[in-house]
Protein backbone atom coordinates (compact mmCIF):
# COMPACT_ATOMS: atom_id res chain seq x y z
CA UNK A 1 0.00 0.00 0.00
CA UNK A 2 1.11 3.48 -1.06
CA UNK A 3 1.40 6.19 1.47
CA UNK A 4 -1.35 8.21 -0.67
CA UNK A 5 -3.63 4.96 -0.62
CA UNK A 6 -2.80 4.36 3.46
CA UNK A 7 -3.84 8.05 4.76
CA UNK A 8 -6.97 7.25 2.39
CA UNK A 9 -7.85 4.60 3.95
CA UNK A 10 -6.77 5.65 7.22
CA UNK A 11 -8.67 8.73 8.79
CA UNK A 12 -6.73 10.77 11.09
CA UNK A 13 -7.89 14.08 12.75
CA UNK A 14 -5.90 16.45 14.59
CA UNK A 15 -7.77 18.12 17.15
CA UNK A 16 -7.58 20.62 20.26
CA UNK A 17 -8.23 19.75 23.71
CA UNK A 18 -11.63 21.68 23.90
CA UNK A 19 -12.57 19.79 20.46
CA UNK A 20 -11.61 15.80 22.19
CA UNK A 21 -15.00 14.61 22.54
CA UNK A 22 -15.91 11.15 22.47
CA UNK A 23 -14.61 8.41 20.05
CA UNK A 24 -17.43 7.62 17.24
CA UNK A 25 -15.93 3.98 16.47
CA UNK A 26 -14.81 0.94 18.57
CA UNK A 27 -11.87 1.06 15.90
CA UNK A 28 -10.72 4.46 16.49
CA UNK A 29 -7.58 5.17 18.15
CA UNK A 30 -7.51 8.39 20.14
CA UNK A 31 -3.86 9.97 21.21
CA UNK A 32 -2.55 12.87 23.16
CA UNK A 33 -0.08 14.68 21.07
CA UNK A 34 2.13 13.17 18.91
CA UNK A 35 5.75 11.00 19.51
CA UNK A 36 7.65 13.84 17.50
CA UNK A 37 6.18 16.64 19.69
CA UNK A 38 7.41 13.90 23.16
CA UNK A 39 11.20 13.22 21.38
CA UNK A 40 11.78 17.24 21.52
CA UNK A 41 10.60 17.32 25.29
CA UNK A 42 7.18 18.14 25.37
CA UNK A 43 6.75 16.69 28.71
CA UNK A 44 3.83 18.78 29.81
CA UNK A 45 0.10 17.08 29.90
CA UNK A 46 -2.91 18.86 29.24
CA UNK A 47 -5.16 15.87 29.00
CA UNK A 48 -6.28 14.09 32.22
CA UNK A 49 -6.29 10.79 32.78
CA UNK A 50 -10.00 10.92 33.41
CA UNK A 51 -10.93 12.26 30.04
CA UNK A 52 -8.67 9.65 28.26
CA UNK A 53 -10.26 7.10 29.84
CA UNK A 54 -13.55 8.27 28.37
CA UNK A 55 -11.71 7.23 24.90
CA UNK A 56 -10.43 3.80 26.18
CA UNK A 57 -10.15 0.71 27.88
CA UNK A 58 -6.56 -0.13 26.22
CA UNK A 59 -3.55 1.38 25.80
CA UNK A 60 -0.25 3.44 26.87
CA UNK A 61 1.47 6.33 27.46
CA UNK A 62 3.37 8.22 29.86
CA UNK A 63 2.66 11.04 32.71
CA UNK A 64 2.90 14.39 32.77
CA UNK A 65 6.77 15.30 33.46
CA UNK A 66 7.61 11.96 31.81
CA UNK A 67 7.14 10.73 35.34
CA UNK A 68 6.94 6.78 34.89
CA UNK A 69 4.90 4.57 31.98
CA UNK A 70 1.36 4.90 31.59
CA UNK A 71 -0.54 1.28 31.21
CA UNK A 72 -4.07 0.94 30.31
CA UNK A 73 -5.74 -2.56 30.98
CA UNK A 74 -9.65 -3.33 31.38
CA UNK A 75 -10.19 0.10 31.63
CA UNK A 76 -7.51 1.17 34.77
CA UNK A 77 -4.85 3.10 34.27
CA UNK A 78 -1.57 1.88 36.17
CA UNK A 79 1.75 3.91 36.63
CA UNK A 80 5.39 2.08 36.12
CA UNK A 81 7.28 3.92 38.87
CA UNK A 82 11.41 4.03 37.89
CA UNK A 83 11.49 0.52 40.30
CA UNK A 84 8.85 -0.71 37.51
CA UNK A 85 6.28 -1.10 40.61
CA UNK A 86 3.01 -0.82 39.51
CA UNK A 87 0.78 2.21 41.52
CA UNK A 88 -2.34 3.59 40.81
CA UNK A 89 -2.19 7.40 39.88
CA UNK A 90 -5.12 9.68 40.57
CA UNK A 91 -7.74 10.24 37.40
CA UNK A 92 -7.06 14.18 37.72
CA UNK A 93 -3.25 13.37 36.62
CA UNK A 94 -2.25 14.67 33.36
CA UNK A 95 -0.48 12.46 30.20
CA UNK A 96 1.71 14.66 27.75
CA UNK A 97 1.33 11.38 25.29
CA UNK A 98 -0.98 8.67 25.21
CA UNK A 99 -2.88 5.97 23.04
CA UNK A 100 -5.83 4.55 23.69
CA UNK A 101 -8.59 2.56 21.90
CA UNK A 102 -11.86 0.70 23.29
CA UNK A 103 -10.70 -2.59 22.55
CA UNK A 104 -12.89 -4.99 19.92
CA UNK A 105 -10.44 -7.84 18.95
CA UNK A 106 -10.83 -9.70 15.97
CA UNK A 107 -8.08 -11.63 15.10
CA UNK A 108 -6.63 -13.94 17.70
CA UNK A 109 -3.08 -16.28 17.73
CA UNK A 110 -2.12 -18.69 20.14
CA UNK A 111 1.66 -18.76 20.89
CA UNK A 112 3.62 -21.72 22.16
CA UNK A 113 6.56 -20.83 23.58
CA UNK A 114 9.63 -19.91 23.86
CA UNK A 115 8.96 -17.48 21.58
CA UNK A 116 11.05 -14.55 21.49
CA UNK A 117 9.64 -10.83 20.29
CA UNK A 118 11.10 -10.85 16.86
CA UNK A 119 9.98 -14.49 16.35
CA UNK A 120 6.35 -13.61 17.43
CA UNK A 121 6.32 -10.27 15.64
CA UNK A 122 7.54 -12.16 12.29
CA UNK A 123 4.42 -14.60 12.84
CA UNK A 124 1.60 -11.89 13.21
CA UNK A 125 3.13 -9.50 10.28
CA UNK A 126 4.07 -11.81 7.45
CA UNK A 127 7.26 -12.13 8.20
CA UNK A 128 8.34 -8.74 9.99
CA UNK A 129 6.53 -6.76 7.31
CA UNK A 130 4.26 -4.14 9.13
CA UNK A 131 0.56 -4.33 8.64
CA UNK A 132 -1.31 -1.82 6.19
CA UNK A 133 -3.64 -0.66 9.10
CA UNK A 134 -2.46 0.54 13.19
CA UNK A 135 -3.13 -2.64 15.12
CA UNK A 136 -3.88 -2.11 18.55
CA UNK A 137 -2.64 -5.35 20.83
CA UNK A 138 -2.98 -7.59 23.86
CA UNK A 139 -1.19 -10.32 24.94
CA UNK A 140 -2.22 -12.46 27.71
CA UNK A 141 -0.21 -15.51 29.25
CA UNK A 142 3.07 -16.69 31.15
CA UNK A 143 6.19 -15.18 30.29
CA UNK A 144 9.59 -16.90 30.55
CA UNK A 145 11.25 -13.01 30.54
CA UNK A 146 10.26 -9.21 30.66
CA UNK A 147 12.60 -6.29 30.30
CA UNK A 148 10.96 -3.79 31.28
CA UNK A 149 11.91 0.19 32.03
CA UNK A 150 10.51 3.08 33.62
CA UNK A 151 12.25 7.02 33.58
CA UNK A 152 11.86 9.18 36.46
CA UNK A 153 10.16 12.49 36.40
CA UNK A 154 11.99 15.42 34.55
CA UNK A 155 12.05 19.18 35.13
CA UNK A 156 11.62 22.27 33.10
CA UNK A 157 13.76 23.16 31.36
CA UNK A 158 13.17 19.65 29.68
CA UNK A 159 15.59 17.53 28.28
CA UNK A 160 14.95 15.94 25.02
CA UNK A 161 13.58 12.01 25.42
CA UNK A 162 17.08 10.67 24.56
CA UNK A 163 18.74 12.67 27.24
CA UNK A 164 15.74 11.67 29.51
CA UNK A 165 15.56 7.68 28.42
CA UNK A 166 19.96 7.82 29.31
CA UNK A 167 18.90 7.81 33.00
CA UNK A 168 16.34 5.17 32.27
CA UNK A 169 15.75 1.54 35.14
CA UNK A 170 15.83 -1.43 33.37
CA UNK A 171 14.37 -4.51 35.14
CA UNK A 172 13.90 -7.53 34.00
CA UNK A 173 10.98 -10.17 35.29
CA UNK A 174 11.02 -13.72 35.21
CA UNK A 175 8.37 -16.70 34.79
CA UNK A 176 5.83 -14.26 34.97
CA UNK A 177 2.17 -14.25 34.42
CA UNK A 178 0.43 -11.01 32.90
CA UNK A 179 -1.02 -8.69 30.37
CA UNK A 180 0.98 -7.05 27.32
CA UNK A 181 -1.18 -4.16 25.67
CA UNK A 182 0.29 -1.53 22.52
CA UNK A 183 -0.07 -0.86 19.01
CA UNK A 184 2.01 -1.61 15.86
CA UNK A 185 1.62 1.10 13.61
CA UNK A 186 2.81 1.46 9.91
CA UNK A 187 4.81 3.51 7.94
CA UNK A 188 2.58 6.06 6.85
CA UNK A 189 2.48 7.34 10.47
CA UNK A 190 6.12 8.54 10.88
CA UNK A 191 6.29 11.47 13.04
CA UNK A 192 2.82 11.03 14.50
CA UNK A 193 3.68 7.47 16.24
CA UNK A 194 6.40 5.27 16.86
CA UNK A 195 6.50 3.38 13.89
CA UNK A 196 6.39 -1.11 14.59
CA UNK A 197 5.33 -2.13 17.73
CA UNK A 198 4.90 -0.53 21.02
CA UNK A 199 4.13 -2.78 24.14
CA UNK A 200 3.34 -2.03 27.91
CA UNK A 201 3.67 -4.95 30.73
CA UNK A 202 1.43 -5.50 33.70
CA UNK A 203 1.53 -8.35 35.52
CA UNK A 204 -1.04 -10.49 36.71
CA UNK A 205 -1.72 -9.30 39.58
CA UNK A 206 -0.86 -5.51 38.50
CA UNK A 207 2.55 -5.13 40.67
CA UNK A 208 4.70 -5.03 38.43
CA UNK A 209 5.24 -3.82 34.54
CA UNK A 210 6.85 -1.16 32.85
CA UNK A 211 8.11 -0.01 28.85
CA UNK A 212 8.72 -3.76 27.04
CA UNK A 213 12.05 -3.55 26.09
CA UNK A 214 12.11 -7.50 24.99
CA UNK A 215 10.23 -10.42 26.26
CA UNK A 216 10.03 -14.16 25.68
CA UNK A 217 6.45 -15.76 25.36
CA UNK A 218 6.33 -18.95 27.26
CA UNK A 219 2.72 -19.83 26.62
CA UNK A 220 0.10 -17.07 26.13
CA UNK A 221 -2.98 -15.52 23.44
CA UNK A 222 -2.41 -12.65 20.90
CA UNK A 223 -5.33 -10.28 20.44
CA UNK A 224 -5.55 -7.97 17.74
CA UNK A 225 -7.86 -5.00 16.49
CA UNK A 226 -7.32 -3.06 13.38
CA UNK A 227 -8.01 0.31 13.74
CA UNK A 228 -9.71 2.27 11.04
CA UNK A 229 -9.65 6.24 12.35
CA UNK A 230 -6.98 7.96 14.64
CA UNK A 231 -8.14 11.20 16.43
CA UNK A 232 -4.72 13.18 17.80
CA UNK A 233 -5.48 15.72 20.60
CA UNK A 234 -3.00 18.59 19.93
CA UNK A 235 -1.67 20.86 22.75
CA UNK A 236 -0.97 23.92 22.38
CA UNK A 237 2.57 24.15 21.42
CA UNK A 238 2.08 21.47 18.98
CA UNK A 239 1.53 21.71 15.52
CA UNK A 240 0.39 19.54 12.85
CA UNK A 241 2.79 16.96 11.73
CA UNK A 242 4.82 18.21 8.34
CA UNK A 243 4.41 15.53 5.28
CA UNK A 244 7.14 13.04 4.99
CA UNK A 245 7.52 12.46 8.88
CA UNK A 246 9.94 14.47 11.30
CA UNK A 247 12.46 12.44 12.65
CA UNK A 248 14.94 9.68 12.74
CA UNK A 249 12.55 6.38 12.92
CA UNK A 250 15.67 4.32 13.63
CA UNK A 251 17.45 5.90 16.08
CA UNK A 252 13.85 6.39 18.14
CA UNK A 253 13.54 2.30 17.49
CA UNK A 254 17.03 2.22 19.63
CA UNK A 255 15.79 4.31 22.27
CA UNK A 256 12.11 1.82 22.14
CA UNK A 257 13.40 -1.87 21.81
CA UNK A 258 16.90 -3.37 23.52
CA UNK A 259 18.90 -5.49 21.28
CA UNK A 260 18.37 -9.19 22.06
CA UNK A 261 21.01 -11.12 24.02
Amino acid sequence: MSELEFLRALHVEMLRHDRIGFAESPHELFQTSTVQALVNGAFDGDVTLGELLLHGDLGLGTLDGLDGELIVVDGEAFKAELDCTLTRPEKRTRTPYAVVVPFAPGRRVHIEGPTRARALEARLWEGGKLPDRPQAIRIDGTFARVSVRSVPRQSPPYPTLAEAIATQRVTQLRDIPGTMVGFCFPDGLAGIEILGSHLHFACHQRQRGGHVLDYTVRDATVHLDSATGLHVELPPSVEPPRRGGWFDQTTLSRLERSDPD
